[in-house]
């Protein structure tokens, strides 16, 4: 399994209080002591919160001491503070605020505790010592080797995006810091912590001889915009690399039912796909009923537009981005883009550029579809304008499909975030 790297910083404040037995507990146990926990969990990037992060105490192994969970209900959630309720069984939980802070209470009855951490496809263990004699264990970092974090992530290069830098940023790659060199504000490259592909056809493959193709082998994938679309037609598209997009002339090619099939089993299975701009045919031929993207009224909703018709939208257009999902809004105000400065404008918009010409128009979701929209702003395209949705995603089976209009990098680059990269960054973890 290739290593991710995360960091995590706990600071706990431990408060040692009585816990009176209870008769009816089903563990057997006659009572023990009540430790209230707090803490902070940041992104790998050592400075970033982690918001709606699942933190809680597994069951067995070095928590067999603990009470039951019936005796350690969770605290109920706030709104910025849900997550999902751990999927095997535990002690207690709680789910991390929007600035990536933490609050529970645990009964124990010994001094060793194992904390899990859950957000999106990654998890590890933190084990922590309750009998510290200051009551802080202050800062603690997930080693780069550590095994313990879960997720596999693989990107597809594009020529108009570069999703790989956020991902650098995010703390899975080290980012060029020297104005004078090409890597500045790009991943520097060998030093990712996770796969890189120059063409998508290679997920399509079984490099590796264990039978299925490679695009099993990962948890989540993002493919960049102006990333080859071979796996979806028997044809391979040629666009011209400038500053604005150049449309391909082969939108009726065949589509490759294998390749389109197995990318459809990848995400039902539990996968998450990413894509920006023009890999949004990644979506449409394999997901049509879920998006529905500028084209023909006349297409049926479950039936995919033909290739590439979706993009018609202007070049060089700006938009202040509005934030549909409240989550979302209260964790952009936790963290800084620029060098110091609030991501929000003034009126809790997000300000998103570098739409190039021919980017991807979503219409909206279509009318039986349940699709979640993050980020909408009003937008120009083929003669038109009018609000439309810039970020949204679904579900499909056990697994997730994202997908923005616009390019998620802006094309100057920079170490220090910009707004519509926070917005990726916070995707990563969902």
């Amino acid at each position: 399994m290739k290593t991710n790297y995360y960091s995590i910083t706990l600071i706990f404040a431990l408060c040692i209080v009585t816990l009176q037995a209870c008769s009816d507990n089903s563990s057997g146990s006659e009572g023990g002591e009540k430790v209230e926990v707090t803490g902070t969990i940041q992104a790998p990037d050592g400075s970033t919160p982690l918001a709606g992060a699942t933190v809680f105490i597994p069951k067995g192994g070095a928590n067999k001491a603990i009470a039951s969970k019936a005796k350690a209900s969770p605290l109920a959630t706030t709104m910025e503070g849900e997550c999902p309720e751990p999927a095997e069984s535990y002690a207690a939980f709680t789910c991390t605020n929007a600035d990536g802070s933490f609050t529970f209470n645990i009964p124990v009855s010994g001094s060793s505790v194992t904390l899990k951490i859950t957000k999106g496809i990654f998890s590890f263990e933190q084990n922590i010592n309750i009998n510290d004699s200051d009551g802080t264990l202050g800062e603690i970092v997930m080693p780069s080797t550590q095994e313990s974090l879960d997720g596999e992530v693989a990107v597809v290069e594009g020529s108009y995006d570069r999703m790989q830098d956020i991902l650098a940023k995010v703390g899975f790659g080290e980012v060029g810091t020297d104005e004078a060199n090409f890597n500045y504000g790009r991943l520097v490259p060998g030093t990712e912590q996770f796969d890189i592909y120059n063409y998508t056809s290679k997920l399509f493959e079984d490099a590796d001889g264990d039978g299925q193709k490679d695009l099993f082998n990962y948890d989540i994938i993002f493919i960049n915009c102006g990333a080859s679309e071979s796996p979806l037609n028997e044809k391979v598209s040629t666009h011209t690399h400038s500053h604005l997009h150049a449309k391909s002339s082969d939108g009726a090619a065949l589509l490759s039912t294998e390749d389109r099939t197995a990318l459809k089993d990848f995400v039902e299975s539990g996968g998450i796909l990413y894509t920006t701009d023009w890999a949004y045919d990644y979506i449409e031929q394999v997901f049509p009923s879920y998006i529905d993207y500028y084209g023909s009224d006349d297409t049926p909703a479950d039936e995919p537009e033909g290739e590439n018709f979706a993009q018609s939208g202007n070049a060089g257009i700006e938009t202040d981005g509005l934030i549909l999902q409240p989550n979302m809004e209260s964790w952009l105000a936790n963290v800084d883009c620029f060098d110091g400065e609030s991501c929000l404008n003034a009126d809790n918009t997000v300000h998103i550029t570098d739409f190039l010409g021919g980017w991807a128009v979503i219409d909206g979701p279509h009318a039986s579809a349940d699709v979640t929209q993050w980020v909408e702003g009003n937008v120009e395209w083929g003669g038109e304008s009018g609000v439309r949705p810039l970020t949204v995603s679904f579900q499909a089976g056990d697994g997730s499909v994202f997908y923005s209009s616009y390019h998620t990098v802006e094309s100057e680059h920079t170490p220090n975030w910009r707004p519509q990269e926070r917005l990726l960054q916070y995707l990563v973890f969902e």
